[in-house]
Protein backbone atom coordinates (compact mmCIF):
# COMPACT_ATOMS: atom_id res chain seq x y z
CA UNK A 1 0.00 0.00 0.00
CA UNK A 2 1.67 3.03 -1.17
CA UNK A 3 0.61 6.86 0.75
CA UNK A 4 1.59 10.46 -0.34
CA UNK A 5 1.28 13.27 1.70
CA UNK A 6 0.49 16.80 0.09
CA UNK A 7 1.55 19.22 2.69
CA UNK A 8 0.40 22.52 1.67
CA UNK A 9 2.24 24.83 4.29
CA UNK A 10 4.79 26.94 3.79
CA UNK A 11 6.52 26.30 6.49
CA UNK A 12 8.36 22.52 6.03
CA UNK A 13 9.13 21.89 9.47
CA UNK A 14 6.02 23.37 11.43
CA UNK A 15 2.74 21.90 12.84
CA UNK A 16 1.27 20.81 10.01
CA UNK A 17 4.02 19.31 9.06
CA UNK A 18 4.18 17.53 12.19
CA UNK A 19 0.43 16.46 12.39
CA UNK A 20 1.07 14.89 9.06
CA UNK A 21 3.62 13.08 9.86
CA UNK A 22 1.65 11.61 12.59
CA UNK A 23 -0.63 10.17 9.96
CA UNK A 24 2.17 8.94 7.62
CA UNK A 25 3.19 6.97 10.96
CA UNK A 26 -0.20 5.51 11.37
CA UNK A 27 -0.19 4.21 8.33
CA UNK A 28 3.39 3.14 8.04
CA UNK A 29 2.58 1.07 11.16
CA UNK A 30 0.31 -1.02 8.81
CA UNK A 31 3.00 -1.57 6.68
CA UNK A 32 2.34 1.17 4.27
CA UNK A 33 4.82 2.93 2.26
CA UNK A 34 5.12 6.36 2.37
CA UNK A 35 6.20 9.79 0.80
CA UNK A 36 5.61 13.33 1.78
CA UNK A 37 5.92 15.99 -0.70
CA UNK A 38 5.83 19.83 1.12
CA UNK A 39 4.33 22.15 -2.24
CA UNK A 40 5.16 24.95 -0.39
CA UNK A 41 8.85 24.51 -1.39
CA UNK A 42 7.91 23.56 -4.76
CA UNK A 43 6.76 25.72 -7.78
CA UNK A 44 3.24 25.36 -8.42
CA UNK A 45 1.51 27.60 -11.18
CA UNK A 46 -1.39 28.21 -10.55
CA UNK A 47 -4.52 26.73 -13.25
CA UNK A 48 -4.43 28.67 -16.32
CA UNK A 49 -8.33 27.80 -17.82
CA UNK A 50 -6.62 26.71 -21.26
CA UNK A 51 -8.97 23.54 -20.49
CA UNK A 52 -7.19 21.40 -23.24
CA UNK A 53 -6.81 18.92 -20.13
CA UNK A 54 -10.41 18.63 -20.66
CA UNK A 55 -9.81 16.87 -23.93
CA UNK A 56 -6.51 14.87 -22.59
CA UNK A 57 -6.54 14.14 -19.10
CA UNK A 58 -3.20 15.98 -19.25
CA UNK A 59 -2.28 19.65 -18.05
CA UNK A 60 0.32 21.21 -20.34
CA UNK A 61 1.42 23.65 -17.50
CA UNK A 62 5.21 22.13 -17.25
CA UNK A 63 6.57 22.44 -13.78
CA UNK A 64 6.68 20.96 -9.74
CA UNK A 65 3.07 19.66 -9.99
CA UNK A 66 3.51 17.39 -13.11
CA UNK A 67 5.37 14.65 -11.20
CA UNK A 68 2.99 15.41 -8.22
CA UNK A 69 0.12 14.20 -10.77
CA UNK A 70 2.07 10.57 -10.85
CA UNK A 71 2.36 10.26 -7.37
CA UNK A 72 -1.08 11.05 -6.80
CA UNK A 73 -2.03 8.18 -9.56
CA UNK A 74 0.44 5.64 -8.19
CA UNK A 75 -1.03 6.34 -4.53
CA UNK A 76 -3.41 4.41 -3.13
CA UNK A 77 -4.07 7.27 -0.19
CA UNK A 78 -3.38 10.30 0.40
CA UNK A 79 -2.70 13.11 3.10
CA UNK A 80 -3.46 16.47 2.32
CA UNK A 81 -2.38 18.92 4.71
CA UNK A 82 -2.95 22.73 5.19
CA UNK A 83 -3.00 25.77 8.23
CA UNK A 84 -6.04 27.63 7.72
CA UNK A 85 -4.80 30.99 6.29
CA UNK A 86 -7.57 34.09 6.34
CA UNK A 87 -10.37 31.52 6.26
CA UNK A 88 -9.19 28.90 3.58
CA UNK A 89 -6.36 26.88 2.64
CA UNK A 90 -2.63 28.17 1.87
CA UNK A 91 -2.37 29.99 -1.21
CA UNK A 92 0.65 27.09 -1.80
CA UNK A 93 -2.29 24.63 -1.46
CA UNK A 94 -4.66 26.62 -3.56
CA UNK A 95 -2.45 25.98 -6.68
CA UNK A 96 -2.43 22.33 -6.13
CA UNK A 97 -5.99 22.25 -5.69
CA UNK A 98 -6.91 24.07 -8.86
CA UNK A 99 -4.35 22.13 -10.87
CA UNK A 100 -6.38 18.96 -10.00
CA UNK A 101 -9.02 20.34 -12.35
CA UNK A 102 -7.22 17.99 -14.81
CA UNK A 103 -7.87 15.08 -13.23
CA UNK A 104 -11.82 15.74 -13.81
CA UNK A 105 -13.35 14.13 -16.70
CA UNK A 106 -16.53 14.08 -18.73
CA UNK A 107 -19.42 14.29 -16.50
CA UNK A 108 -17.23 15.54 -13.31
CA UNK A 109 -16.22 11.93 -13.44
CA UNK A 110 -12.71 11.61 -11.40
CA UNK A 111 -9.65 10.41 -13.73
CA UNK A 112 -7.94 9.11 -10.68
CA UNK A 113 -10.52 7.32 -9.56
CA UNK A 114 -11.25 7.17 -5.77
CA UNK A 115 -8.89 7.72 -3.06
CA UNK A 116 -9.35 7.25 0.80
CA UNK A 117 -7.60 11.15 1.81
CA UNK A 118 -7.00 12.16 5.25
CA UNK A 119 -7.42 15.75 5.71
CA UNK A 120 -5.06 17.63 8.23
CA UNK A 121 -5.95 21.07 9.47
CA UNK A 122 -3.96 23.38 11.41
CA UNK A 123 -5.63 26.56 12.93
CA UNK A 124 -4.19 29.44 14.58
CA UNK A 125 -8.09 29.96 16.23
CA UNK A 126 -9.17 28.28 19.47
CA UNK A 127 -12.81 27.38 18.11
CA UNK A 128 -12.77 24.24 15.47
CA UNK A 129 -16.44 25.13 14.32
CA UNK A 130 -14.65 28.88 13.45
CA UNK A 131 -13.58 27.32 9.63
CA UNK A 132 -16.00 24.38 9.26
CA UNK A 133 -18.20 26.08 6.12
CA UNK A 134 -14.24 26.76 4.54
CA UNK A 135 -13.71 23.46 5.31
CA UNK A 136 -16.70 21.47 4.15
CA UNK A 137 -15.92 23.48 0.49
CA UNK A 138 -12.26 22.11 0.75
CA UNK A 139 -13.58 18.35 0.87
CA UNK A 140 -16.27 19.13 -1.57
CA UNK A 141 -13.45 20.22 -4.54
CA UNK A 142 -11.14 17.27 -3.04
CA UNK A 143 -14.18 14.85 -3.31
CA UNK A 144 -14.28 15.83 -7.10
CA UNK A 145 -11.15 15.21 -8.20
CA UNK A 146 -11.56 11.57 -6.62
CA UNK A 147 -9.97 12.17 -3.21
CA UNK A 148 -12.55 11.43 -0.35
CA UNK A 149 -11.79 12.46 2.87
CA UNK A 150 -12.60 9.53 5.52
CA UNK A 151 -11.16 11.32 8.26
CA UNK A 152 -10.23 15.06 9.42
CA UNK A 153 -8.15 15.80 11.93
CA UNK A 154 -7.92 19.35 12.81
CA UNK A 155 -4.96 21.32 15.32
CA UNK A 156 -6.19 24.52 16.94
CA UNK A 157 -4.55 26.95 18.85
CA UNK A 158 -1.58 25.10 18.69
CA UNK A 159 1.97 27.86 18.45
CA UNK A 160 4.83 25.50 18.24
CA UNK A 161 5.56 21.69 16.88
CA UNK A 162 6.35 21.18 20.59
CA UNK A 163 3.03 22.02 21.40
CA UNK A 164 1.16 19.90 18.44
CA UNK A 165 3.49 16.71 19.65
CA UNK A 166 3.14 17.10 23.09
CA UNK A 167 -1.07 17.14 22.80
CA UNK A 168 -1.62 13.50 23.14
CA UNK A 169 -4.73 13.35 22.23
CA UNK A 170 -4.16 15.53 18.87
CA UNK A 171 -1.24 12.78 18.09
CA UNK A 172 -3.36 9.85 18.88
CA UNK A 173 -6.33 10.94 16.59
CA UNK A 174 -3.58 11.60 13.84
CA UNK A 175 -1.83 7.92 14.28
CA UNK A 176 -5.55 6.71 14.26
CA UNK A 177 -6.23 8.73 11.04
CA UNK A 178 -3.15 7.08 9.54
CA UNK A 179 -3.93 3.70 10.51
CA UNK A 180 -7.59 4.19 9.10
CA UNK A 181 -6.55 5.26 6.17
CA UNK A 182 -4.49 1.81 5.16
CA UNK A 183 -7.78 -0.46 5.98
Amino acid sequence: MKVAAFVGSPRPDGVTDAVVRQVIFGSEDKGADSSVFHIGLLHIMGCHACKKCRQTGVCVLDDDMTPLFEELRKADCIVLGTPIYFYYMTAQMKAFTDRLFSLIGEGFKSRLGRKKTVLVITQGADNPELFSDQIDSMKKAWRMAGLDIIETVQACALESVEDAIEDEELMNKAFTAGQHLTE
